[in-house]
């Protein structure tokens, strides 16, 4: 559907982001970035939408620095999290994290906020977006949730839960982006990478 027009790199090792952006036609490499975001903090220490921006920035600026990345090139970090009880919640950590986070969830709305950064290093061009989704998870007994965690499946999902997986079956309701949910808001993310001139729809013929 979209033609590149410029050398893409995403900072993430993400499956999910690089699902996103391949399905809609987008080329780019993959330089996954080395920072380690927390997996539980207070939303008192910082706002959440601020915490998104400032880890998707790190993680673009991280791989940026590392001797094989071009300079010609458009850098693209992500970063999602999970928000709930003035609680900003990454990826669970632990067995133990993992229940407690979805105790936390179960029968509930949350945010999911997803900050992005794309940026330029010749051209020193730069774009920081934040979006924002709300989520409710269906009531799940103590036996079900237990049978989620041993799936594996929340360990490497902001919040413990995938919306693309089986996890999908635990969301009642969604409001706002299903794919900033997933981990990449796409619909505003192609927007921005239109204005920039990164891609161009695909010419027919």
């Amino acid at each position: 559907m979209y033609e590149t027009k410029a050398n893409l790199i995403l900072a993430s090792a993400s499956p999910r982001r690089r699902e996103l952006l391949s399905r809609v036609g987008i080329k780019f490499s993959v330089i996954p970035s080395n920072f380690e975001e927390e997996s539980l903090k207070s939303c008192g220490e910082v706002k959440p939408e601020l915490y998104a921006q400032e880890c998707a920035k790190v993680k673009a600026e991280k791989v940026m620095d590392l001797p094989d990345s071009g300079r010609d090139f458009w850098f693209l970090g992500v970063d999602t999290i999970v928000v709930i009880d003035d609680l900003i919640l990454g990826k669970p950590k632990s067995k133990d994290e993992a229940r407690e986070f979805l105790n936390r969830l179960s029968g509930r709305w949350h945010k999911v906020i997803t900050g992005y950064y794309l940026y330029h290093r010749l051209k020193k061009e730069r774009v920081f977006n934040v979006v924002e989704s709300r989520v409710l998870i269906r009531k799940m007994s103590a036996e079900e949730i237990e049978a989620y965690i041993n799936t594996d499946e929340p360990y490497d999902k902001a919040g413990g839960y995938a919306a693309q997986g089986i996890g999908a079956g635990l969301i009642e309701k969604i409001e706002g982006s299903y794919t900033n949910v997933v981990g990449l808001p796409l619909a505003e993310l192609l927007s921005d990478m239109l204005r920039l001139g990164l891609i161009e729809p695909c010419k027919q013929g």
